[in-house]
């Protein structure tokens, strides 16, 4: 039997990473990092379906995070969401322009939320299956 998918959570904020948890529920399994450098160090221990990421951690740029993870080929099958109060459309363009596969708006719809994780999640899935085949 299949393990579930990983997902990467990446925010500073814990009561955040809880709440994505129990909204997603147990269907997944779960890392979590609170910064854009423990994320990276995951990325490289254990590479997950989906990384929902806060765009607006301390540290690095922005989404210094989101143009590592499109410029690595060990990478390149990890979707991301990104997950942000950015009101600006030229913020929410930058995302997209860096690869980004979902921009979710803080605060977020859980059932938007759960079908963008569905939705990548059974994506990441195929697109597994074909390369090994």
């Amino acid at each position: 039997m299949a393990q579930p998918p990983l997902i990467l959570l990446v925010d500073d904020e814990p009561p955040l990473r809880e709440l994505i948890r129990a909204t997603l529920g147990a269907r997944y399994r779960y890392c979590e990092a609170h910064d854009l450098a423990s994320a990276l160090e995951l990325l490289r221990l254990r590479v997950p379906a989906v990384v929902l990421l806060d765009a607006t951690l301390p540290g690095k740029s922005r989404l210094d995070l989101l143009r590592e993870v499109r410029d690595d080929p060990a990478l390149a099958s990890v979707r991301v969401v990104v997950i942000s109060s950015w009101e600006s459309l030229d913020d929410r363009d930058a995302a997209f322009d860096l690869g980004a596969d979902r921009f979710i708006a803080k605060p977020f719809s859980p059932e938007e939320l759960v079908a963008a994780v569905e939705e990548l999640t059974e994506a990441g899935a195929v697109a597994r299956r074909r390369r090994r085949a």
